[in-house]
């Protein structure tokens, strides 16, 4: 055997090892794109159904939200009615707020004009017991320098 056919033998013992490699390589790969391809039509078959599913869900949701626009077109008049009352108590509120201050001063007002109507009063009588002392003790002929 020469030099020639032996490196032609290594390099044909070469070659079949990497065929039979490929063959194994290729194989494998084969398994697995059709584990991927079955994955796949799985996915699909699921995605078809949860699609469906989903536009269900979004059919009903579109029609509550209507019901629901609906609703509060109709609770607006009523919500209107509410801010109006208790503006209204709040109108209400500010006006017993003002007449009770007015009645406060008015009161105040009185209680003064009492006191000072007891004060003259008071110095009336004063002065009046002061003049009947003095007319008293004029008649008695008694001279009083008060």
């Amino acid at each position: 055997m020469t030099f020639g056919q032996l490196a032609g033998l290594i390099a044909a013992i070469a070659f079949l090892i990497l065929v039979v490699f490929a063959c194994v390589v290729l194989t494998q790969l084969s398994k697995t794109m059709k584990e991927a391809n079955a994955t796949i039509a799985v996915l699909t078959r699921d995605m078809d159904n949860l699609s469906k599913e989903v536009e269900d869900v979004l059919g009903n949701t579109n029609s509550l939200l209507d019901d629901i626009n609906k609703k509060s077109t109709q609770l607006d008049p009523a919500v209107k009615a509410v801010a109006d009352v208790s503006q209204s108590v709040i109108d209400v509120n500010n006006s017993l707020h003002e007449m009770t201050e007015k009645v406060n001063a008015r009161r105040e007002k009185a209680q003064l004009g009492m006191s000072l109507l007891k004060t003259a009063g008071k110095a009336a009588v004063v002065n009046g017991i002061a003049r009947f002392k003095q007319r008293l003790a004029e008649k008695k002929g008694v001279d009083t320098d008060e």
